[in-house]
């Protein structure tokens, strides 16, 4: 059976730690990967998507098979229940119930590719610890606990499967640490039930355990219970199984060696001393059938204790030593349990049985150990459950409890349920590929995002342009029909004549225009004694000037004033510049630069000569 011990120092760890220090090692190495034959699930092996979860248990005489789906607000709820017997001396790993598994898959999910499938293992080879690890980085926590583990139960990694689970932060006399639980496996369980399903078609998702398909019960909220600790006694036939559970977590698991056989062995020792010991003896047979018989869940035709001349009252009567002795292995287990967990006691403690159960028992060991008792019934805690097609169970208490355990392992999925073909490595490594998955599809996303704005704005743009073109479009169409070439020849022509006549005017009239521009600039009190021009007139048809003709080479036209101002002797020169400025802003006149000035005698006192040199515009003179 599973087993369990705790460790609650940090000393222990540190003592593993310092010990591989002493032997001269670095400090401590990643644990090494696992080396057996358990693959990981592949992707085809573990399908995501899936309809439903098939949860399956293989027991003695019966395949119980319970397939569940999430609803719309995310609970789950159990859509088939079926109940296959196994045929009488079939071994698991005979072909014949290989055919029968294969058969019963079939008939209760129809195809592997609608269903995640989920298998029981037995637990019987699997140790299973709770230890507390100092609070380390979480990249630290593997080796932490792989040494931990190694230190309490020596395994080899080539035949066991390791795996474990952090289940929150505790607090142990004042110092923060780690409670997690971890497990071993033999990788050859593990294999031969994966092969058994791979073998015919049917590859399963998961394997675990009883215990954790019990914490999928509370995980789940499938069985709701108050806060606190709460303990699952599964009473089997040789051994009893004790799990505890706190927060929806397992914490601690026992096993007892007292059970159905310890309860037949009393019923036959004690009927023996009876006054029946001159009757025939009982067989163990006999005693387990009695046993069976007093449970309200067995048929009237199979309750054989009246033909043992006793009463339901004396069978009780006779096997209460043996649920003394069971009481009390529970209640040691329990002592134990406050010694490592004083903070947490038990409140509520679910019984079930490997065979039909009998309410009197369930309060009385609930009596012995002074603790609230009920069945584990996972199946009633739901208002609405689907009917077995295979079994009526509705009226009996036995039969239901009997699916839990495949109820359980069906609420399962890799994020809350250990599983032994999946460890926590797996997970590690795929939370790795779907970070990677995610930075990727990230980048993809930015890529496209930014893609489809460069889309979008180059889209408005054609748009816009598309709207000018209309209006050009509704322009040309109101300006009328457009003309050919020749007729803009024509239009050309025209033009240039029209260009060469206006120039021929301007040639003409260009003497007038300086005159009397100089004429309109210049103040009375200025006199022109001489004006001279070097302006070559253009006459009609002469030829224009060569396009391209350098500036520098060709004439510059200018104008020659020569005259007198006549003005106070301190005025002369500001009157000269004032004039001078005023001929610069004219548009017809540049560059006028002063040659000559000085003072002279006039006719009537002292004047300014000066000689002026003005360039006209080439705009002007063309």
């Amino acid at each position: 059976m599973a087993q369990l011990g705790d460790i609650t120092s940090t000393e222990k760890l540190l003592k593993v730690i310092r010990s591989k220090e002493e032997l001269g090692s670095a400090p401590a190495e990643p644990p090494p990967k696992q080396s057996g034959t358990v693959k990981p699930p592949k992707k085809d092996s573990i399908p995501s998507g899936k309809s439903s979860t098939v949860g399956i248990d293989i027991g003695h005489e019966y395949l119980r098979i319970v397939r569940t789906e999430t609803g719309l607000l995310g609970s789950r709820q159990i859509i088939d229940r079926r109940r296959f017997a196994i045929p009488p001396e079939t071994q698991v790993d005979s072909p014949q119930f290989a055919a029968f598994l294969k058969s019963s898959l079939l008939s209760a999910c129809g195809s592997p590719k609608q269903s995640d499938l989920w298998a029981i293992m037995s637990s019987a080879n699997v140790e299973l610890r709770s230890i507390r690890i100092p609070k380390v980085a979480r990249k630290q926590v593997r080796n932490a606990v792989y040494w931990t583990a190694k230190k309490e139960v020596p395994f080899d990694e080539k035949e066991m499967v390791f795996d474990f689970e952090v289940q929150g932060e505790v607090v142990e006399q004042g110092v923060p640490k780690l409670a997690v639980m971890f497990y071993t496996a033999p990788i050859r369980d593990v294999e031969n039930l994966r092969k058994l399903f791979l073998s015919i078609g049917w590859p399963l998702t998961g394997i675990s355990i009883v215990p954790f398909a019990g914490q999928n019960l509370f995980r789940s909220g499938w069985m709701s219970v108050e806060e606190g600790t709460h303990t699952s006694l599964f009473i089997g036939n040789d051994f009893s199984r004790i799990d505890v559970y706190s927060g929806g977590n397992l914490i601690m698991t026992r096993g007892i060696k007292a059970g159905i056989s310890s309860m037949a062995e009393s019923l036959i020792g004690q009927y023996s001393y009876s006054k029946y010991m001159e009757s025939v003896p009982l067989t163990p047979e006999d005693a387990r059938k009695i046993l069976l018989s007093i449970s309200p869940d067995t048929p009237d035709s199979q309750k054989t204790y009246a033909d043992f001349g006793l009463t339901e009252d004396k069978v009780f009567e006779m096997i209460q030593p043996a649920l003394d002795r069971l009481a009390r292995q529970v209640e040691r287990t329990f002592e134990n349990f406050a010694t490592i967990h004083g903070d947490q006691k038990i409140e509520r403690i679910f019984i079930s049985c490997s065979i039909n159960i009998y309410p009197p028992m369930v309060e009385y060991v609930g009596a012995q150990l002074g603790i609230a008792t009920e069945v584990l019934d996972p199946l009633s805690a739901k208002d609405s459950i689907a009917v077995c097609r295979d079994v009526d169970d509705t009226g009996c208490l036995s039969e239901r409890i009997a699916f839990a355990p495949a109820l359980g392992i069906a609420l399962s999925d890799n994020a809350n349920t250990p599983n032994l073909m999946f460890t926590s490595r797996e997970k590690e490594s795929e939370e790795k590929v779907k970070l990677i998955n995610r930075a990727v599809f990230a980048g993809i996303a930015v890529v496209f995002i930014i893609c489809a704005g460069f889309f979008f704005t180059r889209v408005q743009a054609i748009e816009q342009k598309k709207k000018v073109i209309t209006g050009l479009e509704t322009e040309l169409a109101k300006i009328g029909k457009p003309v050919d070439r020749s007729e803009l020849k024509k239009m050309t022509d025209e033009i240039n004549k029209r260009k060469e006549l206006s120039k021929v005017y301007a040639d003409r009239y260009l003497g007038m225009v300086l005159i009397g521009e100089i004429t309109a600039l210049t103040p009375e009190n200025i006199r022109l004694l001489d004006m001279k021009s070097n302006i070559s007139f253009t006459k009609a048809g002469a030829p224009a000037k060569p396009a391209g003709q350098d500036s520098k080479t060709a004439r510059v036209e200018e104008m020659i004033l020569e005259g007198i101002i006549l003005s106070e002797r301190q005025k002369l020169e500001a009157t000269l510049a004032s004039y001078i400025m005023t001929l610069e802003a004219s548009p017809i006149f540049s560059q006028v630069t002063l040659s000559k000035n000085s003072v002279i005698y006039y006719v009537k006192g002292e004047v300014l000569h000066f000689i002026l040199n003005l360039k006209v515009e080439e705009s002007i003179h063309g």
